[in-house]
């Protein structure tokens, strides 16, 4: 059980945990959402395992449609966004707003530019806009597994909704040819 703190007026939701909040505590934080005089956006990332009906109904139910992120990482399972991806299009979203955007962390220790790229697709597949997050080591023996400057080039061209969503047939690789 996340630990619960006073909800202080503001419109961006740093909070990862949020949804796995008890309800009463959640609904109070949309209360105080709605009263906000500007787009509401949840930038530390909504869990997508804890997303619940009634939380698909707070987030359609914000004028305007908030902008939302979630987090695509090594072991997350392909279906759970792919499901929150559909009941969240359900309600209302729509792919062409860019409203649904996902977290994807690249660049890990034995990360590819294909595997990563494949992650991407995938995310777009359902209706999300990816957002490549480069990995970075935590610790000093991590050190050696750092990108190599290659990964940076590859992550910038996901993480700019413009040419993530720009009407090429694919996004161009990590040496700048088109795919």
């Amino acid at each position: 059980m996340p630990n619960v703190l006073p909800i202080h007026d503001g419109w961006n939701v740093l909070d990862d945990n949020l949804l796995a909040c008890p309800r009463d505590h959640v609904e109070a934080v949309f209360a105080m959402l709605r009263g906000q005089n500007r787009r509401v956006e949840f930038t530390g990332g909504l869990e997508a395992l804890a997303l619940q009906d009634y939380q698909v109904e707070l987030l359609a139910g914000l004028k305007p449609r908030p902008n939302m992120f979630f987090a695509y990482d090594p072991g997350d399972a392909f279906e759970t966004l792919e499901t929150a991806a559909s009941r969240l299009l359900a309600a209302g979203f729509t792919e062409a707003s860019h409203r649904m955007r996902v977290y994807v962390l690249i660049g890990y220790p034995k990360d590819t530019f294909d595997l990563a790229e494949m992650r991407l697709q995938q995310m777009r597949s359902i209706g999300f806009t990816p957002m490549a997050m480069l990995w970075q080591p935590e610790t000093p023996s991590q050190e050696k597994h750092t990108p190599p400057p290659e990964w940076r080039a590859f992550q910038r061209r996901w993480a700019r909704p413009a040419i993530i969503h720009a009407n090429l047939p694919g996004i161009s690789g990590p040496t700048g040819e088109i795919s």
